[in-house]
């Protein structure tokens, strides 16, 4: 697992560091998306993630849902094309679940890919994802998540 200042990136996702999304491949043409870590820091607290219907088809770059923060409203992006066939109902009746568990029961939707998520441009994998993650939060003058 990465670890960038207090943020941890498991290594088996895809990451999309603008967005501050993963991606989990559940096979083929499938995909699990969710909030990243450090998109959690930089939010604090969820207070509800409102997602477009299942079937709905969305371009890559475009918004899945949004996830309504204390004093905004932010568009979940998806990097690449796809249906989304399942909403996380539990983060939508509590979307404190994003909080407290990210990369598991926090997850926000799965999708129907139209691509691998290896040939989706600016998703990251491996050893580029703690220096790009690092960039990013350099620019954002993160000094790192509170314990």
């Amino acid at each position: 697992m990465a670890c960038v200042r207090g943020c941890d990136f498991p290594e088996d996702r895809h990451y999309h560091p603008r967005y501050n999304v993963w991606l989990k491949s559940e096979g083929p043409g499938l995909a699990t998306l969710g909030a990243t870590s450090y998109g959690v820091a930089l939010a604090v607290e969820f207070l509800a993630f409102v997602p477009k219907r299942d079937g709905t088809e969305v371009d890559a770059d475009r918004a899945v849902g949004l996830l309504e923060l204390a004093k905004t409203m932010i568009s979940v992006r998806t990097p690449i094309a796809a249906t989304i066939i399942a909403s996380n109902e539990a983060v939508v009746k509590r979307p404190e679940t994003i909080n407290q568990d990210p990369y598991g029961s926090g997850w926000l939707v799965r999708l129907r890919v139209a691509s691998e998520l290896e040939e989706a441009p600016g998703l990251l994998s491996g050893a580029e994802i703690a220096p790009a993650f690092e960039e990013a939060m350099r620019l954002d003058d993160f000094d790192g998540a509170r314990p």
